[in-house]
């Protein structure tokens, strides 16, 4: 569940970071690279998010099946963020040729 939440997450991060200059300034400031940034934060977010879940007892709750329907939607979600992100920003003039 971590892992699916996490996935969702980074993808926000880079968003947000990417369109707010003050975000992506804080986090140079932070760590001297906006990336050592999002990676501790998205490092911290997926241990800290671990603990309370397995505290939790989801493996009681959630079979195999279920949780890795979850991990899948949060790695789409994610990617469909960030490429949704990205996809306007591509340059395919050179690329193809008709």
């Amino acid at each position: 569940m971590s892992l699916a939440v996490t996935c969702v997450l980074n993808a926000m991060i880079l968003v947000i970071k990417e369109k707010n200059d003050a975000v992506m300034g804080a986090m140079k400031a932070a760590m001297g690279h906006h990336w050592t940034m999002h990676g501790v934060i998205v490092i911290v977010c997926f241990l800290v998010l671990g603990f309370i879940f397995s505290a939790m007892r989801l493996e009681t709750k959630f079979d195999s099946h279920r949780t890795l329907k979850y991990i899948i939607w949060g790695v789409i979600i994610g990617g469909l963020i960030t490429a949704g992100f990205f996809l306007p920003h591509l340059k395919l003039g050179g690329v193809i040729k008709y």
